[in-house]
């Protein structure tokens, strides 16, 4: 009979049959007995476990009840429980209780001596006997045997022997050189021991061993992230062993465009003496970079030295480390000259001809560099010389300007390299080329900007988490409030790792007026940010703000991309909204202010009082309501910085300035092109915002025009019984304005949503009743475009004889009015051109001309239909309207096409594509 207690506790006979008792309390003295095997255990212990320290009065002859039960069960003569003074004993071989056959096994593997591996190879006696003592785990030990206290008291020490004899067994096994075979128990019982480092540095060993040199790396940096301390001996000798053992390449990843820029440079360095400078921001990898480049190039070694630019305690002055440079090229310390010039000439000297480079990391500024960089050969030769490279966070331009440095920027890691480096931190049980797995991973690496630094922070985090997706680091990083924070790496002290360090680093470096407009941008939402902008934020000149601007981009807190616009990384633009949080309440509000004034000047155009709005002078008659104006191209580049502000003025209080900027942005989402999906999201976001915010202002006119932003959406998404509710209400608030053309305005909006979603059966009702609103006299300036917008929907309903009575009408009023116009060029519609004083064609009759010709080619008169589309293009040129034009060629390439004519329509599309395009 044998007693199993490495697991679930099993009592099975000689040919296998399970006889566990099913009492608890049975099972737990058993237990108690067995883990004590051949040693009395006094009755007064036994009553304590297996009642759990909450024995009843009886318990005493209850315990006698079950001992005598157990007797009757253990019918096997070498297991043998007896009595023995004043309590029990369980007499049998070692062999019938796998935990004392388990410590045997152990002691037993230990006296035979470590060295015999070496001398005996794969035959080493030893491993045998430790593999079958772990063999003999099933599970979690004493796993339901009736004592929870008994578990308590037992488990800890005999863990404690279970991980030991797995340390000996690695021990052996690295001897004997097949450490690789026991890396998943060993990384199994790395993560449920985050505390041993023993444990934690044998794994790292037998992954070098089996060739596993990344995840060796991995596993190294993820058992520090685990340390409160420093690391001890074992590994921290895990560690130097690793050093020395994996090549560079093992440790590094990517960059293979930079690395061939390094080599290209060198041939120009080593011959004419001129410094590369490699520059990047913070977390960018430029040291690694030089490092791993360097290895094995220098036959006469490196010089390195930390110039400290952005510590704390500010940078180290040139004569101190020229003393150490002197020191380690041979020359004596009590011989070193005493001032800086005498050093930087003997350090000269002794450079010379020499294959050695001069690595000189993290350098502040020009004149600190100057005296440590080689001297120049009298004439550029073959002869290679030493060769200096700079790191900085900062561009250095008066190094390429006075050295004419090489320079070579480094930015982000590419998607391929960053997903490599985040791999580390999967572990060899989750596959990083397992499509979800790549896809989050390539998220991941976003968030992180893709930047070495936070990749190899968010791939120890992974490997400290081996429960955590990707994706479920992504979702943490992706919080605007702590994300930065799982980004902290590990230490404390003065100069701590992580993210916000490394940053904070180059932030305490700014000059205060540089910080400041860097703290204010914290407040602004966007990626990119232009320099009108940020002297609004900032209340500068827009010359002083460029100044200031030039000062980010020059340390890589921003960088100009064009003239006058400047991009952050995300974790950048994090960190400056951390700052700004920090300011007082008032600076924050005046600046919040000023941002939303800023705003709000550029979209004035769009505005109900702008030509964008439609709703002005202009009878904005082109099937969408769209007016004059159109997008200025800053919209897409600024699209997600207005939205949030738009929530920001919101919940500042801001109301008139929430919705009119709310309104005004679902006017420049309409003519820039809506894309649907996201954008359609967008926009109903900001109209929701809008409305909110014209509720809580009270103001019907704003009721009016935001309602009908989202009528128009509700129609985009096909939900017209919801728009047709929501117009209604749009048009109640209109009339409770008392402003009739706002009402009309809202209707024809939704009109021509309802026409370009193909619901032209619901758009021709309300159309008809516009054209009819639109022949009352004080009116008749709406009556054009709103016969045109009925004409194009007749036609697409099968209608086309009413459709041209319809267009034809709009037509001519249309030229009637622009005949007015000439006579009285300060009437309403007329508009004279700033060259040659001729009258510009009203845009209504262009685009009255186009419901005609649309009308004339349903009913099948195609060469009417093609001479009404001639016609349209060429009032389209009076216009001054590029789009308006454009839309002509359209018409006119349609008709083309649809009448066999290609090469005319082949031409007339590419003036139409050209148009578009801002070409003339």
């Amino acid at each position: 009979m044998e007693i199993e207690l490495l697991g679930p506790m099993t009592v099975r006979r000689a040919d296998g049959t399970v006889v566990t008792p099913s009492a608890p309390k049975r099972r737990a003295l058993l237990a108690a007995l067995a883990v004590r095997l051949n040693q009395p255990v006094g009755a007064e212990e036994l009553i304590e476990l297996v009642w759990d320290g909450a024995a009843p009065p009886t318990a005493r002859a209850a315990l006698q009840g079950h001992v005598a039960a157990l007797r009757r069960r253990l019918d096997d003569p070498r297991l043998v429980l007896g009595t023995r003074g004043g309590g029990y004993v369980l007499e049998g071989d070692a062999d019938r209780v796998d935990l004392v056959r388990f410590g045997a096994l152990h002691d037993r593997a230990g006296v035979l001596l470590p060295g015999s591996a070496a001398r005996l190879g794969a035959d080493d006696p030893a491993v045998p006997l430790l593999r079958a003592a772990l063999d003999l785990w099933r599970g979690p030990a004493l796993a339901d045997c009736g004592s929870e206290l008994l578990r308590t008291r037992t488990l800890p020490d005999l863990t404690d022997l279970r991980l030991r004899t797995l340390d000996r067994l690695a021990q052996r096994l690295l001897l004997a050189g097949r450490g690789g075979e026991l890396v998943a128990e060993l990384g199994e019982a790395a993560d449920a021991h985050p505390g041993r480092q023993p444990l934690a540095a044998r794994l790292v060993q037998c992954l070098e061993q089996a060739g596993r040199g990344l995840e060796a790396r991995a596993r190294y940096d993820l058992a520090l992230t685990r340390l409160s301390g420093p690391p001890g001996p074992e590994l921290r000798l895990a560690g130097e062993q690793l050093a020395r053992h994996t090549p560079p390449d093992r440790r590094f990843v990517g960059r293979a465009a930079e690395l061939a820029g390094l080599h290209e440079a060198l041939a120009v360095a080593a011959r004419t003496g001129r410094p590369i400078l490699v520059t990047g921001p913070a977390g960018a990898g430029k040291t690694a970079l030089v490092q791993h480049w360097a290895a094995q190039r220098f036959p006469d070694g490196v010089l390195r030295a930390d110039l400290r630019g952005t510590h704390p305690d500010g940078p180290r002055e040139p004569a101190d480390v020229l003393a150490g440079f002197l020191t380690d090229l041979g020359v004596d310390p009590e011989a070193v000259p005493a001032g800086l010039e005498e050093r930087a000439a003997r350090y000269r000297a002794l450079l010379a001809d020499r294959r050695i480079l001069i690595l000189l990391d993290d350098a502040a500024d020009h004149p600190r560099l100057a005296p440590l960089l080689p001297g120049r050969p009298a004439t550029a030769g073959s002869v290679l010389g030493p060769v200096a490279v700079v790191t900085s966070r900062d561009r250095l331009r008066e190094l390429l300007l006075h050295e004419d440095a090489l320079a070579l920027p480094l930015g982000p890691l590419n998607a391929e390299d960053a997903r490599a480096l985040l791999a580390r931190g999967l572990g060899p049980d989750r596959p990083a080329t397992a499509p979800r797995t790549a896809a989050e991973l390539d998220e991941l690496a976003d968030r992180c900007d893709r930047l070495p630094l936070a990749l190899r922070l968010a791939a120890a985090r992974l490997a400290a988490r081996p429960d955590w997706t990707p994706g479920d680091l992504a979702a943490e990083l992706a919080d605007e409030q702590t994300g930065l924070t799982a980004l902290a790496g590990v230490g404390g002290g003065p100069d701590p790792s992580g993210i916000t360090a490394a940053l904070n680093r180059t932030y305490r470096k700014l000059p205060p007026a540089a910080a400041r407009l860097f703290t204010l941008l914290g407040l602004h939402p966007g990626a990119v940010i232009d320099t009108a902008t940020a002297a609004a934020l900032a209340d500068l000149r827009p010359a002083a703000a460029r100044t200031l601007l030039t000062a980010l981009d020059a340390v890589h807190l921003l960088a100009e991309t064009a003239p006058g616009h400047y991009a952050r990384r995300e974790l950048v633009r994090r960190y400056a909204a951390g700052q700004a949080a920090e300011l007082d309440c008032e600076e924050r509000f005046g600046a919040l202010d000023r941002l939303i004034a800023h705003y709000l000047e550029l979209t004035a155009p769009w505005g109900p009082d702008g030509s964008g709005d439609g709703e002005g002078g202009g009878d904005g008659a082109d099937g969408g309501g769209d007016g004059g104006a159109r997008p200025a191209p800053w919209f897409r580049r600024e699209e997600s910085a207005l939205r949030a502000v738009v929530l920001c003025a919101e919940q500042y209080g801001r109301t008139g300035a929430a919705w009119q900027l709310a309104h005004r942005i679902g006017r420049l989402y309409e003519l820039s092109g809506d894309t649907g999906g996201e954008d359609r999201a967008h926009r109903r976001a900001v109209a929701e915002i809008g409305l909110r915010a014209a509720k809580a202002a009270r103001d019907d006119a704003a009721l009016a025009r935001l309602g009908t932003d989202l009528a128009v959406l509700h129609v985009h998404r096909a939900a017209h019984r919801t728009a047709l509710d929501q117009l209604a209400a749009a048009v109640a608030a209109a009339d409770r304005a008392g402003d009739a053309l706002l009402r009309h305005h809202c209707r024809r909006r939704v009109a021509a949503a309802l026409a370009r979603a193909g619901q032209y059966d619901r758009a021709v009702p309300l159309l008809t009743e516009l054209v009819t609103a639109a022949r009352a006299p004080a009116a008749g300036h709406l009556l054009v475009g709103a016969l045109t917008e009925l004409a194009e929907a007749l036609v697409r309903v099968g209608a086309p004889d009413r459709a041209l009575a319809h267009a034809d009408e709009a037509v001519r009023l249309a030229t009637d009015r622009t005949a007015r116009g000439r006579s009285d060029p300060a009437r309403p519609g007329a508009e004279r051109s700033g060259s040659g004083g001729s009258v510009r064609t009203d845009r209504a009759a262009v685009l009255a001309t186009h419901g005609r010709a649309r009308a004339l080619h349903a009913l099948g008169r195609r060469d009417a239909a093609l001479s009404s589309a001639r016609l349209a293009v060429a009032l389209g040129r009076t216009v001054g309207d590029p789009a308006v034009e454009a839309r002509s060629h359209g018409l006119l390439a349609d008709l083309l096409f649809a009448f066999g004519r290609s090469v005319e329509g082949t031409e007339a599309r590419r003036r139409e594509r050209a148009l578009a395009a801002g070409e003339r």
